[in-house]
């Protein structure tokens, strides 16, 4: 329901939003009187009975779809919008022909999520319901999000190296000096797979790392972000002294540009021939991040300083997704406090 607002006259106003004119342009019934009582009253008889159909009644969901994807791809991330066409090419085969007016007064929305819980996560239809609010709000019409059963949340988690296989991944780097740097600057300074890819000669300062931006994949391959995922992605970490040295061997090397050229793809792939030929489990570049915080975190370190050295904007998210402890570490804490329980239990 429109809420009135006082104007500087003392009288109450009322806006009712009637839907966009062919330049797409919101437009706007406005209702004025004494009374907020009586104005609010005025705009919801209105929206009862006299609002006329909205201009977008008539068009496909996926027509909607393009053109709200179109009008905001400049504001969006390029990962948004390399999600969206996604969506649209897969995820909308029940109502990408049904039109906007069908979507508002149905129950198609719901079907459709219901048809997807049986292919996709539960994030991604989260996200899929997000679009489907995003473009229906942008031709006027709210969709009541209570209304819509979405899938239940699932346990997520991504494997994290043990404490000795992150000893042993950090001592066998050196065998394969194409993703050597990355994959300690990931493990000892937390730094994101799309921050590795973005460095340049200049963002290395002697034993400092200057994270300032991100190289991403768009819909027409990798592109820069001068923004990183969260502001507090945007940071200066302290290197250890023996990466320190390699990084500035390779800034001589390079001179100037990239750091690195190699592909994020093709470094998941030298990661994994590494880890096969060393007999050490397959973990991602990510993995290695996850890791960082487990052994801050194993080792006493603050979630403040935790947080400011990994880039993460909210110490709920660096608890809920970051904070691990090592499963060897947890099974030693475990044999020690049973060994306290064994000392207690009496047996025959």
């Amino acid at each position: 329901m429109a809420k009135a607002k006082k104007t500087k006259s003392g009288a109450w106003t009322c806006l009712v939003f009637i839907g966009r004119d062919n330049a797409g342009k919101r437009q706007y019934k406005r209702f004025t009187e004494y009374s907020k009582k009586e104005v609010e009253y005025q705009a919801a008889e209105y929206v009862r009975n006299h609002r006329k159909p909205n201009c977008a009644d008539n068009m496909k969901f996926s027509a909607a779809a393009e053109d709200y994807v179109k009008a905001k791809e400049n504001l969006l991330s390029p990962s948004t919008v390399r999600g969206y066409r996604g969506m649209l090419g897969t995820a909308f085969p029940f109502i990408g022909d049904m039109t906007l007016r069908e979507l508002d007064s149905g129950n198609y929305i719901q079907r459709q999520i219901n048809a997807n819980a049986k292919r996709y996560s539960a994030k991604s239809i989260k996200n899929q319901f997000g679009m489907i609010t995003a473009v229906m709000g942008y031709y006027g019409y709210t969709i009541n999000k209570r209304s819509i059963t979405l899938k239940p949340k699932e346990k997520h988690s991504i494997p994290v190296p043990t404490q000795q296989e992150a000893e042993k991944l950090m001592a066998v780097a050196h065998q394969d000096p194409a993703i050597e740097c990355q994959m300690l600057l990931a493990l000892t300074c937390s730094l994101r797979q799309s921050e590795i890819a973005d460095l340049n000669v200049e963002d290395i300062e002697g034993s400092i790392v200057h994270v300032r931006g991100a190289t991403v994949r768009g819909e027409n391959g990798l592109i820069h972000k001068d923004t990183n995922k969260s502001l507090a992605g945007t940071r200066d970490v302290p290197m250890p002294k023996n990466l320190a040295q390699l990084m500035q061997e390779r800034c001589r090397k390079v001179v100037h540009g990239k750091l690195f050229t190699l592909h994020p793809a093709n470094v998941l792939k030298h990661l994994n021939k590494l880890e096969d030929a060393n007999d050490i489990p397959h973990y991602t570049m990510h993995s290695l991040r996850h890791c960082f915080a487990a052994t801050m975190h194993a080792h006493g370190v603050p979630d403040k300083y935790i947080m400011e050295m990994g880039g993460w904007s909210s110490s709920d998210v660096l608890k809920n997704v970051y904070e691990y402890t090592f499963a060897d570490k947890a099974r030693s804490e475990k044999a020690r406090v049973d060994s306290y329980f064994d000392s207690k239990i009496k047996t025959q």
